[in-house]
């Protein structure tokens, strides 16, 4: 489906029937296009490559690593589309050029019987020009890049290049990603600290482990982290 404006893409494809098939849903506005954590995800009409696909998988599939990957298959098209180098991807899944945000994830699933439908939501800045009102530092592919491709052909390359990695993904798991995403993690090596309520910590980001949640190394060793969780990075 291809919308002129839409409330948000990852609701509408929330909202249909489930289906066999993989679904996607397109925009060239959401008027309440949502981020991580319930926050608000901004952009501007033709300003941002905008889209949602539906895709099942088998209910005892590990989804682990899942939104990771994700981030991996859009760095992938954007390093080919548009001739961008040093492109990286702050666990889980935001994608930064130096440090300013370029491109925001959002997955939320669903359970169907014996499938799981996952909606993963995508956007990326296009050219949003100077009149953005965003409280996250922001960057978009025109300002970055001489060499940016129409908007109609970069959306489809970044969709074909998840439905590629979502594929190798279903076979592999998140583990044969494991050396890709240490080439983009911009956060290894950063302090950080998590708010847990019986157990807060602080300490130094070690990676991910090989179902891609974030590895910390504190005092009272290595803490494993999901992005559930709340972390503020020091």
């Amino acid at each position: 489906m291809f919308f002129d404006s839409i409330e948000s893409t990852n609701d509408y494809l929330l909202s249909q029937p489930f289906s066999e098939v993989t679904q996607l849903c397109i925009a060239r506005e959401q008027t309440k296009g949502k981020g991580q954590h319930g926050r608000e995800w901004c952009s501007q009409k033709d300003g941002s490559v905008l889209f949602s696909i539906r895709q099942n998988f088998d209910a005892r599939c590990d989804l682990s690593g899942l939104s990771l990957v994700v981030a991996l298959a859009i760095v992938k098209s954007l390093k080919e589309a548009c001739s961008i180098e040093k492109l990286g991807i702050k666990w889980p899944n935001d994608i930064y050029f130096g440090d300013k945000k370029l491109s925001g994830i959002l997955l939320e699933n669903q359970l169907h019987f014996d499938k799981q439908s996952v909606v993963i939501g995508v956007g990326v800045n296009y050219a949003l020009g100077d009149n953005l009102d965003c409280e996250t530092p922001w960057t978009d592919l025109t300002t970055i890049s001489e060499n940016v491709s129409n908007i109609k052909e970069l959306t489809a390359a970044i969709i074909n290049s998840i439905l590629v990695y979502i594929k190798r993904f279903e076979k592999t798991g998140f583990d044969s990603f494991q050396q890709e995403w240490a080439a983009h993690d911009i956060l290894k090596g950063r302090r950080a600290k998590v708010e847990r309520e019986n157990n807060p910590f602080d300490g130094e980001v070690m990676g991910v482990n090989n179902k891609g949640a974030l590895l910390i190394s504190s005092k009272n060793g290595v803490e494993t982290v999901y992005s559930s969780e709340h972390i503020r990075y020091i």
